[in-house]
């Protein structure tokens, strides 16, 4: 990155202070709520929109999962050009997602990443010197990394779950475990009875090979028969309903 660009990061930090917050409601907004890059893909084109009134600086990188995770810091075998940018107010900027492989990745399994985007509004030359709080929006977009000849298909995930209640005196739980090759991305998960429907965990994402065990509300009687109502979210960010008999 040139020094002149960081300068100008680090001199909003020491003039302003700023106050960084994760947020779906920023000016700055991606088309489409997730990447998936295809192994055997070179680059993947992105395309961001400014629908503040006003210019945004933005600041762009990815991580292996480090929330906390910088620019100058963070660890993904991707590359993002450009980095830095300004957007006009109502227009927008195409960035190249270029894949280096400088990592280690699994290919028997997606691999998940994130995409960071924080912006940073625009100050009037009056204000330039004035010493003020600055909110910074930043979201974080999932990236999948989803190499080929994976086993099964990412639509049929909800067909591989398997699922199991366990019981003791203090707790009630719902075991997950997801033997497939692909995430399961979770919206919602719901345990439907004749007595309603309740509500057992949302926006989950559930690893290839794992398990979890999610705490089931101890007023649920668990005598009765249970369907799962389960919403997932598929590869182009919309909710796909599934309705599963658990087995006890």
């Amino acid at each position: 990155m040139s020094g002149w660009i960081v300068n100008i990061i680090k001199s909003f930090i020491l003039i302003f202070g700023l106050t960084v917050v994760t947020s779906t409601f920023s000016g700055v907004v991606l088309t489409g709520t997730r990447v998936i890059f295809a192994d055997g893909q070179n680059e993947k084109t992105i395309y961001l929109q400014n629908k503040d009134h006003y210019p945004n600086l933005v600041q762009i990188w990815l991580d292996d999962g480090d929330e906390n995770s910088t620019l100058e810091n963070s660890q993904a075998p991707f590359i993002i050009s450009p980095q830095i940018f300004r957007i006009n107010s109502n227009t927008g900027q195409t960035v190249r997602l270029l894949f280096t492989g400088e990592q280690k990745i699994s290919q028997n399994t997606e691999s998940l990443f994130y995409m960071n985007f924080s912006e940073f509004p625009a100050v009037k030359k009056q204000d330039a010197d004035a010493s003020r709080l600055m909110i910074v929006f930043k979201n974080r977009v999932k990236v999948f990394y989803r190499p080929k000849n994976l086993k099964g298909s990412v639509t049929d995930v909800y067909k591989e779950l398997q699922f199991s209640l366990k019981n003791n005196e203090k707790s009630n739980q719902l075991v997950i475990q997801n033997p497939a090759a692909y995430y399961a991305n979770i919206k919602e998960l719901s345990l439907i009875s004749e007595d309603g429907e309740f509500v057992v965990n949302k926006n989950e994402l559930i690893a290839p090979h794992a398990q979890v065990a999610w705490e089931i509300n101890n007023n649920i009687n668990m005598l009765k028969d249970f369907k799962i109502k389960l919403t997932l979210v598929n590869d182009y960010g919309a909710l796909v309903v599934h309705e599963i008999t658990l087995n006890k």
